[in-house]
């Protein structure tokens, strides 16, 4: 903002900030700042008030002009003035004592002062701006255990102003998901209340079930329109999947022929966990999946290996482990050795004495620690993964384009694919740099092999 008040035509702003320019197209996580930025209040500042201005543009009138020769121009494209063609070249520059003039970028008027549009421009491209936002609102939306979309959308509606509808009907299909979720799991948990309470008026003789009862609630996605979600081999607690069961079913009735794809390891449960029949207060522990599945198992037995939870849950024996130290945290399990073996086992009713408590509270701190990070770091959408699998994507048009052509250096590979991929599911948006990084992995892997002149070509085997 300081350099446009000091020279409104941006040349001395796209001198000084150029290595700026580059340091943050060398970072990984500047777009995800920069989508924090605008969407999160606490963190936006400048940016949050961006784009809340009113008389703010769509970047499309306002994106700047980097003389880019790869670029075919835009169908309105109009040639500068005599006064601008003056202006790119006014900035003297000096070079081993002499005085040259260095053309300059200039921004079109629109985008004056647009802080957003200058951003945007770092990269040359939205779309890796619009991608990142799917990834942080699926993760928004899938944490939104109310099911109130309000603030979602009415920031989706300020980005569809500056990026343009058409690029961000994926996430306005997301957010409707979420919507229709909300009113197709209060039906379908209508109708098993009501099947229930009629069943249980047939049969009066049979024991009265809790009050409380089980209430599955599920964010139902069309998988085509969300980014990649985890997925792990989790096997959860069979009354669990009683539940998941019946849920899946009704859904079947109501959307036939659809059917339901559960995702066992997002989401969380609410777990009441009643330790002796004295009549004490339950606890109540809100928890992942995979904590309601392990301790689920001890309903059915007292004591168990992490090697046998590790059988009945699909899960690795050192996530088990991990896991578990939540409940021995809450003192709802300990660890002991038992025939050689560290087993776990609910805490007595009469409880341990208070230096037992301590001491192994001590012991399992380190280890909780690691936990909370691991909870902390987890994120419910796969970056990775999506990442992984464009990559897939790709690595076979580049497989494609050297078995036809022979031999290619990145600049033409990395054009070629923004030609071919655009119109696919996982279009092309990748940097040079990026391409890069994926074409020495296919070195490493021996399937292609670069020259000393930096032409890429298959490896011959």
């Amino acid at each position: 903002k300081v350099m446009r008040v000091l020279d409104p035509t941006d040349g001395l702003l796209n001198i000084v900030t150029d290595p700026v320019r580059s340091y943050l197209r060398s970072r990984d996580d500047t777009v995800r700042c920069i989508v924090t930025g605008l969407t999160d209040e606490r963190s936006g500042g400048d940016l949050y008030e961006e784009l809340r201005r009113q008389d703010a543009k769509p970047l499309e009138h306002a994106q700047y002009d980097f003389e880019d020769e790869d670029d075919s121009a835009a169908l309105d494209w109009q040639p500068l003035s005599t006064l601008q063609q003056q202006q790119q070249w006014q900035h003297p520059v000096k070079n081993d004592g002499k005085v040259e003039c260095k053309k300059s970028m200039t921004s079109s008027p629109d985008a004056t002062q647009d802080i957003l549009s200058m951003l945007v421009g770092i990269y040359g491209s939205q779309e890796l701006f619009v991608n990142e936002y799917r990834v942080m609102l699926a993760d928004r939306l899938l944490s939104n255990l109310d099911f109130n979309t309000d603030r979602e959308v009415h920031t989706l509606e300020l980005l569809k102003l500056r990026f343009g509808e058409s690029s961000m009907r994926q996430c306005e299909i997301m957010i409707k998901d979420l919507d229709d979720s909300k009113r197709i799991i209060s039906n379908i948990n209508s109708t098993i209340a009501n099947r229930d309470g009629a069943q249980q008026q047939n049969h009066t003789d049979q024991v009265k079930p809790d009050s409380s009862a089980t209430v599955v609630d599920a964010a139902i996605v069309s998988h085509i329109f969300w980014p990649a979600l985890l997925q792990d081999d989790l096997k959860v607690h069979p009354k669990m999947q009683e539940h998941l069961d019946q849920f899946s079913k009704e859904y079947s009735k109501l959307k036939k022929p659809r059917k339901l794809i559960w995702l066992n390891q997002l989401g969380t449960v609410e777990v009441e966990l009643e330790m002796d029949e004295s009549g004490a207060t339950p606890k109540t522990f809100t928890c992942s999946p995979i904590h309601a599945t392990l301790i689920s198992h001890f309903e059915d037995k007292s004591m168990w290996t992490a090697a046998d939870l590790s059988n009945e849950t699909n899960l690795p024996e050192k996530l088990v482990k991990k896991k578990l130290i939540y409940w021995v945290h809450n003192r709802i399990l300990r660890c002991s050795n038992f025939e050689n073996a560290v087993v776990y086992e609910l805490v007595p009713l009469k409880g341990s004495s208070e230096s037992e408590v301590r001491d192994e509270m001590e012991s399992t701190d380190h280890i909780m620690v690691d936990e909370e990070e691991s909870e902390d770091q987890q994120a419910k959408v796969a970056a990775s993964a999506q990442l992984a699998e464009e990559m897939k994507v790709y690595e076979s048009y580049v497989v494609g384009m050297l078995s036809n052509l022979g031999q290619l250096p990145l600049e033409r590979i990395h054009n070629m694919l923004k030609m071919f991929v655009s119109g696919s599911d996982h279009k092309y948006d990748k940097t040079p740099q990026q391409l890069s990084v994926l074409l020495q992995k296919l070195c490493k892997e021996d399937k292609l092999e670069v020259g000393p002149d930096g032409m890429f070509k298959l490896l011959k085997k």
